[in-house]
């Protein structure tokens, strides 16, 4: 799909890929298909399959799967499909209701590489036509980390091109290694004041990613009044998640994801922005001992 979108100068689509089910979580794409692809003339990075989740249905404009166990997977982790955008990739080839069979069985995978890409020319056609791709960014949100940047919080960011952290990161390193990942937005918490480095970073921050408007500082106590045009303030300090809407603002402690003090959760949050405003909040809960 991204080669053809590619050919096709289609800069304006976001292209993803995940599976239905825990089995293929982590694997590359199957050798023989791997083959008819790259016989095919298509170049295959390095792939690491991960399953779809329920906050991808807000993410994406269109979710399309190659069976109807792929649809009843996909319906059951996003608690069904209001929003019609669930379809099989025949669907877009003109063959409505048609299933890829699965070529693990059949072992025609050159066969299903042509219908594969019948469906994705008509989803290259069909969007063009009715203008419906939309742009949707991923922010992580993280606070209170200590000098202890954790590889599972690592893991969780990597899909996110934005990342906000509240405060309390202790060691600039880390931030450094955040910057790998997305562009960061950091405000220094009350343990940041004695360390080189971290100290000069702003007490309360306002800016914006791709049309959203924030507002960050590490503790809520220092929040200003003025927020006319605010639509997301962001704290940490307590160590503790709270998510809530106030008059149509979000207020949001992402808590702590460095280590568990208090007998908190280690969590991070994760926002969905789409068409200038937040879609979606995730919480993120990590094991404690990690």
């Amino acid at each position: 799909m991204r080669s053809l979108a590619a050919e096709a100068g289609r800069t304006d689509l976001k292209i993803g890929s995940a599976a239905a089910t825990r089995e293929e979580i982590g694997h590359d794409i199957y050798p023989p298909m791997k083959k008819a692809l790259e016989n095919a003339g298509y170049k295959c990075a390095p792939h690491a399959a991960r399953q779809t989740e329920r906050m991808d249905y807000a993410a994406w404009d269109y979710l399309i799967g190659m069976d109807e166990e792929n649809l009843w997977d996909m319906r059951r982790i996003y608690g069904g499909d209001s929003e019609n955008k669930i379809s099989l990739i025949c669907d877009w080839a003109g063959k409505p209701g048609k299933e890829i069979e699965d070529p693990w069985y059949t072992r025609n995978f050159s066969g299903v590489l042509r219908q594969i890409e019948e469906g994705c020319r008509g989803i290259l056609k069909e969007t063009e036509e009715n203008g419906k791709s939309k742009q949707i960014t991923r922010v992580a949100v993280l606070s209170d980390t200590h000098g202890r940047l954790r590889r599972d919080v690592v893991a969780e960011i990597r899909d996110c091109s934005h990342i906000i952290h509240a405060g309390d990161i202790i060691r600039e390193s880390d931030l450094d290694e955040l910057r790998l990942y997305g562009r960061i937005y950091a405000v220094r918490g009350n343990n940041d004041l004695w360390q080189e480095g971290l100290r000069d970073l702003a007490g309360t921050l306002r800016f914006e990613i791709d049309g959203v408007k924030f507002l960050m500082t590490h503790d809520r106590r220092d929040v200003p009044r003025e927020l006319t045009g605010i639509q997301g303030v962001i704290c940490g300090h307590t160590h503790r998640y709270s998510e809530e809407w106030i008059d149509g603002r979000l207020w949001l402690n992402p808590g702590s994801c460095g280590i568990s003090r208090f007998g908190t959760e280690i969590t991070l949050a994760k926002m969905i922005l789409k068409d200038g405003r937040i879609s979606q909040v995730q919480k993120v809960i990590l094991p404690d001992g990690v």
